[in-house]
């Protein structure tokens, strides 16, 4: 900060300048001096023009400083003009990359469930995109009239993928080199356009284990004991059968999953499927079940909803990080079934971890307590002695884990349990047998239960009925 000091016959005014040459303040003092003159707006410009300042003064404010209108000690008088950010640089698509089949919900609760085409289809040499530059924006200039250029937008690479050329005549606009597919990822603005590999019938004895890197489109089933694996979309005109499928993009299987309660289906954005049975499911974006999830294990990052009005979930367990709805929940038998919702998966594995370090060394401490009390009874000798100093010092040093992991412990919970506004949706009916876990908290359902959301208030799960 720049300070220079002029007395005027009123006051004592020091000129200050701050943030980069971008702001003048005027410091003022008054002087107790006998026959004292008021400021002029003419000493207030001097000061300003002997310490150099020559844009963006503000003289109405000298003004009413002049006037009287301010009296405070420390005034704004003058401010530059930043240099301003250009446009950031951006995607423009020739194609539509709203590739969820996420269902609609409409405010009277109806859930919408549309059939749309999934696969985006280009020809060779079509154009598929087209990356706008960033611009440059206005200059800025500081308070002594020094220029400054302006500031480029945001960029980000955007390189030709699989499949795909930049034009000749135009270097930032991408074209298809080949027939197929084109497979977007708005995170880190990879392109590219891939061959569809379908298969006529099904995944079988015919085919063979897929591990491909395109999408694929398979006309009938996945048998039995068979595994599919790609970094793109599968779409399954059949069913799956207590098959491996690794998804990396969107896993869409038209009738249903029959899974053996072992073998696990990852998928790395979406599941949708008819229906899912007895199968083991972890997938990073969102489930979307038509009718029915029976007795599976699912974990998912996002939500879990069964789409049609006689949905139903039945048995295992549920867990997503933000949502599961379902019109139906257990059954008159009173199946155990559990629903979680708030807990961040990514987390899970350490925080189960951590809790098992706890329970052992809180077992060790169990153990270490009969011990001690055992070697008490004993007479008096220096055996004992050496052997109640020795548990001691264990003792200490178990007391010392117990402190240490319950405190990493605090940190891990605070991560698993980062979710904003976690909730359960019952559009019908929910079934005694039915646990709900929203982060830590805990809710059994004891009787039937027609229409509610269930959700944390005042640090317990409550429930409200859905009009």
């Amino acid at each position: 900060m720049t300070e220079i000091n002029h007395k005027g016959v009123f006051k004592t005014a020091k000129v200050e300048v701050v943030d980069k040459k971008m702001k003048v303040f005027l410091a003022l003092k008054s002087v107790q001096a006998e026959g004292a003159v008021p400021l002029s707006l003419e000493y207030l410009k001097d000061i300003l023009n002997t310490s150099g300042v020559r844009y963006g003064i503000m003289f109405n404010v000298l003004e009413e400083i002049v006037e009287g209108k301010i009296n405070d000690d420390r005034v704004l008088v003058a401010q530059g003009e930043y240099p301003q950010p250009g446009s950031d640089a951006s995607i423009e698509l020739y194609f539509s990359n709203n590739k969820s089949l996420k269902p609609q919900e409409h405010a009277d609760g109806h859930i919408d469930y549309k059939e749309v085409n999934m696969v985006e289809s280009v020809e060779k040499d079509a154009p598929i995109a087209k990356k706008n530059i960033a611009t440059v924006g206005s200059p800025g200039t500081d308070v002594f009239g020094n220029v400054s250029p302006g500031v480029f937008g945001k960029d980000f690479p955007f390189t030709p993928g699989q499949g795909t050329y930049r034009d000749s005549n135009e270097n930032t606009l991408i074209r298809a080199s080949i027939d197929g597919i084109i497979f977007y990822d708005e995170k880190t603005h990879h392109l590219e356009v891939q061959k569809l590999f379908v298969v006529p019938e099904s995944v079988d004895y015919s085919t063979g284990n897929l591990h491909v890197k395109s999408s694929v489109e398979i006309k009938q089933n996945i048998k039995s004991g068979f595994s599919v694996e790609t970094p793109y979309n599968i779409d399954v005109k059949g069913g799956i059968e207590h098959a491996v499928v690794i998804c990396g993009g969107v896993l869409k299987v038209k009738e249903g999953i029959n899974g053996d309660g072992k073998t696990v289906i990852t998928v790395g954005k979406e599941l949708h499927s008819g229906y899912i049975s007895n199968q083991v499911v972890r997938c990073n974006g969102s489930v979307y079940a038509s009718f029915e999830i029976r007795n599976s294990i699912i974990e998912c990052d996002n939500e879990v909803t069964l789409v049609r009005n006689n949905g139903v979930i039945i048995g295992g367990k549920i867990t997503a990080t933000n949502k599961i709805t379902a019109p139906v929940v257990g059954n008159d038998y009173n199946i155990t079934t559990e629903l979680e919702v708030g807990v961040v998966l990514k987390h899970k594995e350490k925080y189960l971890k951590k809790l098992v370090e706890e329970t052992e060394v809180q077992r060790q401490i169990e153990e270490l307590k009969k011990q001690i009390s055992y070697i008490a009874h004993k007479p008096d000798n220096n055996a004992k002695k050496m052997q109640l100093m020795n548990y001691k010092e264990i003792w200490a040093k178990c007391t010392a884990s117990t402190i240490k992991i319950k405190n990493e412990l605090k940190e891990i919970e605070a991560a698993y349990y980062n979710v904003s506004n976690p909730i359960v949706i019952i559009r019908n009916k929910v079934y005694p047998g039915t646990v709900i876990k929203i982060k830590d908290k805990v809710f059994e359902v004891k009787e039937i239960l027609s229409k509610v959301t269930f959700k944390i208030e005042n640090e317990k799960i409550t429930y409200s009925h859905i009009k």
